[in-house]
């Protein structure tokens, strides 16, 4: 295993630069993003809201056509990202945030069952 420091594990807002991280020079003109708020900085593809591509990501169907060939979902997507496994290390209070929503989406959706999948809404709708 590399050894890799919080440091060097970027959050989304600094890999695209969109500065609405609590303190980003844009956060009084498009607010805060939502994966700021809740400190999901590596696990954004995760939560409906984020604004990708000069868009609000409003459900879960538009975050994964964005959010698939992503570079923050390539570097730390737990399973098939490269720094996957530093996240779950260095950011345990985001893993077990990301695992949950997981978890309940999956639950949400009825994994298997064959119920049809409503998609989300975001609240800025």
């Amino acid at each position: 295993m590399s050894k890799i420091s919080k440091l060097s594990l970027k959050n989304c807002w600094e890999i695209h630069e969109c500065e609405r991280h609590a303190s980003g020079a844009k956060v009084n003109e498009l607010g805060e993003c939502v994966a700021s708020k809740e400190n999901m900085g590596h696990s954004c593809w995760a939560i409906v809201g984020t604004l990708c591509g000069n868009k609000v990501q409003c459900s879960l169907a538009e975050k994964y056509s964005s959010c698939s060939h992503c570079e923050v979902y390539t570097q730390y997507h737990r399973t098939a990202g490269s720094h996957g496994h530093m996240v779950k290390e260095l950011y345990p209070k985001e893993n077990n945030k990301y695992r949950q929503i997981i978890v309940d989406r999956i639950r949400d959706i009825g994994w298997g069952t064959g119920r049809k999948h409503v998609l989300e809404q975001c609240a800025l709708r």
